[in-house]
């Protein structure tokens, strides 16, 4: 196995496989931008290839909508002189990535998988079984598409709506509400949080409204849930989180990453968070899957060394909930007087001195939001 940047490379006869895993994205918005640019490429290295009793197959495993297989795809390989079904087969098997532990992989996810012809359908259940150990075939390759759109999309307003409904009843334990409403056996764990980031879910409602059109009277809880999450923060501040964090004057915010133990901040809550919290007099952030330059180029802030120089912060926002934040002994370095503000509760188990205060997402405000728990959280039949 050999990586290369020069698509003279591909023109080889024993590569008859092309999968296409490019950004379809352009900031919080869809964009078809790569994969226009992407498709010629591949067209050209498949018609300067020749093939013996085998037909190429190209397999879309971008996140994208359903239609652009008519309005990108298809064109592009028409205006090449490529022909779908007699020259070349095509096919969705969209990717489905796990960050969050080692239970899931590439091997044991379910791999949806769809063909334009019964020959491509034939060919990618052939293929991705090599890896997959179930592969689930959808009708075509529209709906095997559309799965990830949905799929993130439900994901999506389940954590949109945990997190307004957290908001609107400030006076209950909404965390412990969803926890025990997640003991019923159909309803997953949705933890309320500082915002939903990522490269996927935070995008797939504006895949469905793109999809569906923008006059589809339908999709109103769509467009409802988008304009909610696009303020989230900035609501979240206000009514909550000033209150505890508008006399600290040294904060730093752990985490830029939006999921734990990988370097990924596309749409990152930690980078709401800083806008939030511009004016504090010293604000820094830390993250071990970023170097201080890396802090530095996206933030415009410095960084601090962790665990030690927690000591000199009051204010302590914990957004994304690291194997080494989970691990540290964090409460031998935070000094009474400081607000810990934690996202998903990654320090709920901790002990801290007296005088600390720390607050979880989505609890009501007490001195300790802990202090209101009088037997263990109990567990969810299914996990969100």
């Amino acid at each position: 196995v050999r990586a290369t940047t020069r698509w003279q490379d591909l023109r080889d006869e024993h590569i008859a496989v092309h999968i296409i895993a490019v950004p379809t994205e352009r900031g919080a918005e869809p964009s078809s931008a790569s994969l226009e640019d992407v498709m010629p490429l591949i067209c050209a290295t498949i018609m300067a290839t020749k093939f013996e009793g085998v037909l190429p197959l190209i397999a879309i495993e971008s996140t994208i909508q359903p239609t652009w297989i008519d309005s990108v795809v298809l064109p592009k390989l028409h205006a090449s002189g490529l022909r779908p079904g007699i020259d070349v087969l095509l096919g969705a098997a969209p990717r489905r990535d796990w960050f969050s532990g080692g239970e899931h992989s590439l091997e044991t996810l379910p791999r949806i998988v769809g063909g334009n012809s019964p020959a491509a359908a034939s060919l990618l259940i052939a293929l991705y079984g090599i890896v997959c150990r179930e592969i689930v075939p959808a009708r075509d390759a529209y709906h095997a598409a559309f799965t990830k759109v949905i799929e993130n999309l439900i994901r999506f307003q389940g954590l949109a709506l945990a997190n307004s409904l957290s908001l609107a009843f400030p006076q209950y334990d909404m965390t412990h509400v969803f926890r025990l409403s997640s003991t019923k056996w159909n309803i997953p764990m949705f933890h309320p949080s500082m915002g939903i980031g990522g490269h996927c879910i935070p995008l797939a409602p504006r895949y469905t409204i793109a999809e569906g059109g923008e006059g589809n009277a339908f999709l109103g809880p769509v467009r409802s849930a988008i304009e909610f999450n696009d303020n989230y923060f900035s609501l979240l501040y206000r009514t909550r989180l000033r209150e505890l964090l508008q006399d600290c004057r040294s904060i730093v915010v752990l985490g830029l990453a939006y999921t734990a133990d990988a370097k990924m901040h596309k749409l990152s809550p930690a980078l709401d968070a800083i806008e939030c919290l511009k004016d504090t007099p010293r604000l820094r952030l830390h993250d071990p899957y970023y170097s201080a330059d890396d802090i530095d180029d996206i933030c415009g802030i410095a960084t601090i060394s962790f665990p030690d120089e927690l000591t000199g912060c009051d204010g302590i926002v914990l957004v994304t909930p690291h194997s080494q934040y989970r691990a540290a002994h964090v409460e031998r370095y935070i000094q009474p007087g400081s607000v810990i503000v934690d996202n998903f509760g990654t320090w709920s188990d901790k002990r801290f001195q007296e005088g600390v205060r720390y607050h979880e997402v989505g609890r009501p405000y007490t001195e300790d939001s802990r202090a209101l728990l009088q037997w263990p959280e109990p567990s969810s039949m299914t996990s969100a």
